[in-house]
């Protein structure tokens, strides 16, 4: 058997697709995934088109070099595209295939599940991208996180980041995940949340020594660096 897959629909009515997902197949679910890869694409691009984490651009404007500067633009867009599909194919598919092997609920269903999960996080995003626009400025840290609070009294940028990194949309995600797999797995109680709440850490974590990394003097020092512009 057969039904058609409704996002706005099952995403609050979990119960549902988890019993229609039980020996019946979707339809329309493979548009959906594809919808998805399409908006984090399309939020991406626009946040690196306003500025958002284009800090580095910012000699070579003023300097005048208006061929570089383009060159530079287009490449940073790109990259942000691919970020996003990078992004996207993490939590729909990784996430996914990680929860799996640690509560063996069937992959596929944990797919499902994920596509929920990756759209309350770009939700995040775009909300925080909303905020920024509203406000004309830009900060390194979520105003939905414990980011700016962290931020008041800590003098460490790793932690600053970690606490980043711990958001409304984290919680919405623990949640989430939570009810929809407890419908899977009825008896699974505590330490199905404890995993969830370390899965969660662990990518905070994983993220914020990513943060870390002086990625552009890395690539700097290692390839030379490019022309002078003059």
């Amino acid at each position: 058997m057969f039904f058609d897959f409704k996002f706005w629909r099952f995403l609050l009515n979990q119960r549902e697709l988890t019993d229609r997902m039980e020996g019946s197949a979707m339809k329309g679910f493979r548009w959906r995934v594809a919808g998805l890869f399409l908006s984090a694409a399309v939020l991406y691009a626009l946040m690196d088109m306003w500025g958002i984490g284009t800090r580095g651009l910012t000699p070579i404007a003023v300097t005048g070099a208006e061929e570089t500067f383009a060159l530079r633009r287009i490449l940073t867009l790109a990259a942000a595209i691919l970020m996003s599909v990078l992004y996207t194919a993490f939590h729909v598919y990784g996430v996914a295939f990680i929860l799996h092997k640690l509560t063996n609920v069937e992959y596929r269903k944990l797919v499902v599940l994920q596509l929920f999960v990756t759209a309350i996080l770009l939700l995040e995003k775009a909300v925080v991208f909303a905020i920024f626009l509203i406000s004309g400025a830009a900060t390194p840290v979520s105003p939905l996180s414990f980011g700016p609070l962290a931020s008041t009294f800590l003098t460490y940028p790793f932690l600053i980041y970690f606490l980043n990194q711990l958001s409304v949309g984290t919680a919405l995600v623990v949640a989430y995940q939570f009810r929809f797999i407890r419908q899977l797995l009825p008896e699974a109680g505590r330490s199905l949340l404890w995993i969830l709440l370390g899965l969660q850490v662990l990518m905070a974590l994983a993220v914020s020594l990513y943060g870390m990394i002086p990625a552009e003097r890395l690539f700097t020092e290692l390839f030379g660096g490019g022309g002078t512009v003059e």
